[in-house]
C-alpha cells in the first residue's frame, strides 16, 4: 500500500485500528540505530526550494495544486522535495508570512504613519477590517503604501471597529501616537463627529489627522446630481446591459445587425452600472452612446419577436430624442468626473497637479452656471457662495456643452421640452456643485499644504512661511529648529530638484550633511516625509478587498483567516521589493523558522485550505 505524505491523512491512519494492530510489534524502545535505519541531515537546498515553491503558490496559485506541483518539480530537478498542501500551508502562515511581516515592521522602524482602513466581508460574509499602511521608508528611500494586516470584526460598530484596531497596532508594535493620518470612507462609523471610529482614535491621538477618500466622495456627488435627472436615465442603462448579460441568442442576433450596418465590425460589450465601482457610470454612458444607433434599431426589430417586456421599454426609450440629449450632456460631465477620481487612485501621484486637477473640475462647473466672477487663488474659488440663488445664471445662460447643443438641434425637439431638459441638466450641475463644495474642503487645504512641499515652491519666490501648512499643529518636536531649516532650504544646491518624484527631493533633504557631518535638515526632511506619506483615497485599500476576493473566492471558501492573511503579506512583501516569486531568495531567518515545529503551530484545520 501507497501512502502520500499528507500530514492529515498520516494522523488519520495512526488512530486506526489496523495501524495500532501493525504497529505493535514495534512499539518497545528499540532506537533508529538499533533497527538499522540511519538518520540523514536533511539538505538545505532543500529548505530553500521548498520555501520558494510555497511563495510561488502564495501569488500565483491555489494551495491544493502545490500537490501535484511538487512532485513534478521534485522529479524534474533529481531533488527529493516533500511539499504538499499542509507543509505549503504551514511555511506561508509560520515562515513567509511572519517574516515578511517583520521587514515591513522593521522598515517602518520608529517613523510616523499614516493608516487607510476600511470594512468589508468575504465571501463567507465575515466582517474583515483591511489595514493599510503608508509610510516614509528612509531604506528604500520612498514613500510606501503596503498592506498589514486583516482582522475580523464581531461587528460593524465603531467601538468595535476602534478597539480591533488598537489591539492590532499593539500586536504589531506600532504606537498609535505615531499615527499622523487616517483615511476612511466617509459613512458615519467611520467619520462621524460624535462616535465614529476617528473621534474614539482622537482620544488616544489627538493631533491625528482625517482623510476622507476624494474617490467615494466624489462618488457620493454624482450619485446625489443624477437625482436631478429623470430615474429612466438610470434604468435605461442599467437594463440595456441586464436584457444582453444573460443572452448568448440576444447578444449574436445584435453582433449580426452591428456588423451588417458597420461592415463586419465587431460590437464592443455594453457595459454594467455597479454600485461598487466608482464612476462606473461614465463608461456605461459612452459605451451607449457609440452604439446609440444600432442599439435603437436592434430594439425596434426585436419588441415584436421577443416576449421580454424589457425590450418594448428599451424600444420606446431608445426613440425618445430627450434621451439621447440627457445622455449627450451626461457624457463629458462624468467622464470628466471620472477622470479626477481615477487620478486620485494612483499610488505615486503628483499633490500640486492633483489639486489642479480637482480644482479645475470645480472651476469649470462653476463657471458654466454662475454669474461670471474672477478667482486669483483656490480659497477664492472656495469661499464662493454656490448656496445663494440669486448668483445663478438664467436658464437660457447656463452653458449645457457643446454635444447637448448639437443633439438638441439634430433632433428637433419642441422647445418647451428642451426647456425642461435644460433645467434637468442644471439642477445635476449646480447639485455637483454644491456636493463638491460640501464634501471637499478638508481635502482641499490638505492638498494645498502638501503642494507646498514640492521644490518648484519650496526652492522658488511663491515659498510659503512654515505657519501657513495646514499639517505644522501636529509637529511635536523643536518648532523653531523646524522653522530655521526650512528658511535655509533655497541656501543649498539640490541634486534632486528637477526630480518628477517629491520623495527622492526629501531623501535627500533629510539625508545632507553639514561640514562636521551631521544632518542639518534632518527635522525638515523628516517632518516633509511624514506629511507626504498622508494618503489622499482609500484606492489602496479597495485594491486589497480585490486581492482578498480573487484569494478567497467561491471555490475556496473555506480558507482560514491566518492563511488569507499570510497570503497577502506575501504577495505585498514582493510589491514592496519589486520582485516576483522567481526572484525571491528566502533569507536566513525565514530558514531558521522553518523547522519541525511549522507544525505543532499550524491549525489542524489547515488541511481544508484550498
Amino acid at each position: 500500500m501507497t501512502f502520500r505524505a499528507h500530514h492529515g491523512d498520516l494522523i488519520r491512519h495512526a488512530t486506526t485500528d489496523k495501524h495500532k494492530r501493525n504497529a505493535a510489534p514495534f512499539s518497545n524502545a528499540r532506537t533508529l540505530f538499533q533497527t538499522g535505519i540511519t538518520k540523514r541531515d536533511a539538505d538545505p537546498s532543500v529548505k530553500v526550494a521548498e520555501t520558494r515553491i510555497a511563495a510561488h503558490i502564495a501569488c500565483h496559485s491555489s494551495i491544493l495544486t502545490v500537490d501535484h506541483l511538487g512532485e513534478l518539480i521534485s522529479a524534474i530537478s533529481c531533488k527529493e522535495l516533500a511539499i504538499h498542501r499542509t507543509k505549503c500551508t504551514a511555511i506561508i502562515n509560520h515562515v513567509l508570512g511572519p517574516s515578511m511581516l517583520k521587514d515591513l515592521r522593521n522598515d517602518i522602524g520608529e517613523s510616523e504613519y499614516s493608516l487607510i482602513i476600511d470594512e468589508s466581508t468575504d465571501i463567507t460574509t465575515k466582517k474583515q477590517l483591511c489595514i493599510m499602511v503608508r509610510y516614509p521608508s528612509y531604506m528604500k528611500k520612498k514613500i510606501v503604501t503596503s498592506f498589514l494586516g486583516l482582522v475580523n470584526l464581531p461587528s460593524g460598530t465603531a467601538e468595535a471597529m476602534t478597539q480591533e484596531l488598537l489591539k492590532f497596532l499593539e500586536k504589531t508594535e506600532l504606537s498609535p501616537r505615531r499615527c499622523v493620518g487616517l483615511a476612511t470612507d466617509g459613512c458615519n462609523v467611520m467619520s462621524g463627529v460624535n462616535n465614529s471610529v476617528i473621534s474614539r482614535f482622537r482620544e488616544i491621538n489627538p493631533h491625528i489627522m482625517h482623510i476622507k477618500c476624494i474617490c467615494h466622495s466624489l462618488q457620493l456627488c454624482a450619485s446625489y446630481a443624477m437625482r436631478g435627472l429623470p430615474k429612466h436615465l438610470e434604468f435605461m442603462i442599467s437594463e440595456t446591459y441586464r436584457y444582453f448579460s444573460q443572452s448568448t441568442q440576444r447578444q449574436q442576433k445584435y453582433s449580426e445587425l452591428y456588423k451588417t450596418i458597420n461592415v463586419g465590425e465587431e460590437p464592443l460589450k455594453i457595459l454594467q452600472l455597479a454600485d461598487t465601482r466608482w464612476m462606473s457610470i461614465a463608461p456605461c454612458i459612452t459605451r451607449i452612446l457609440e452604439q446609440y444607433e444600432e442599439l435603437k434599431l436592434h430594439f425596434q426589430l426585436v419588441k415584436g419577436d421577443d416576449k421580454s417586456y424589457t425590450s418594448e421599454v428599451l424600444s420606446n426609450m431608445y426613440e425618445d430624442s430627450a434621451n439621447r440629449a440627457y445622455l449627450a450632456f451626461l457624457q463629458p460631465l462624468v467622464c470628466d468626473v471620472n477622470r479626477v477620481n481615477k487620478l486620485f487612485q494612483g499610488e505615486q501621484c503628483n499633490v500640486s497637479k492633483l489639486l489642479d486637477d480637482l480644482m479645475s473640475l470645480y472651476q469649470s462647473l462653476l463657471q458654466r452656471i454662475m454669474m461670471p466672477r474672477t478667482f486669483p487663488t483656490w480659497d477664492s474659488l472656495m469661499s464662493y457662495e454656490v448656496a445663494d440663488d440669486r448668483n445663478l445664471m438664467p436658464l437660457a445662460a447656463v452653458d449645457m456643452g457643446v454635444k447637448f447643443n448639437l443633439e438638441v438641434a439634430r433632433s428637433g425637439l419642441h422647445a418647451d421640452l428642451v426647456n425642461n431638459i435644460r433645467s434637468h441638466c442644471r439642477q445635476f450641475m449646480l447639485t455637483l456643485l454644491r456636493e463638491i463644495r460640501e464634501r471637499l474642503p478638508t481635502n482641499v487645504q490638505i492638498l494645498k499644504s502638501m503642494a507646498c512641499l514640492y521644490p518648484e515652491i519650496v526652492l522658488g519666490l511663491r515659498k510659503p512661511r512654515l505657519g501657513d501648512l495646514s499639517f505644522l499643529p501636529m509637529y511635536e518636536g523643536d518648532v523653531g529648529k523646524l522653522e530655521q531649516q526650512w528658511l535655509k532650504l533655497d541656501t543649498c544646491e539640490w541634486n534632486h530638484k528637477m526630480s518628477n518624484d517629491i520623495s527622492e527631493f526629501w531623501m535627500e533633504v533629510f539625508s545632507h550633511k553639514d561640514a562636521a557631518g551631521e544632518q542639518d535638515f534632518k527635522e525638515v526632511g523628516q517632518f516633509a516625509l511624514t506629511m507626504l506619506a498622508l494618503p489622499v483615497s482609500n484606492a489602496a485599500v479597495e485594491r486589497a478587498f480585490s486581492q482578498m476576493n480573487l484569494i478567497k473566492n467561491e471555490v475556496r471558501n473555506r480558507m482560514q483567516q491566518e492563511t488569507l492573511e499570510n497570503i497577502m503579506h506575501v504577495r505585498a512583501f514582493m510589491s514592496r521589493h519589486g520582485i516576483c516569486c522567481n526572484e525571491f531568495i528566502p533569507n536566513q531567518a525565514m530558514l531558521k523558522l522553518f523547522g519541525a515545529d511549522i507544525y505543532a503551530k499550524a491549525n489542524a484545520e489547515s488541511v481544508l485550505n484550498i
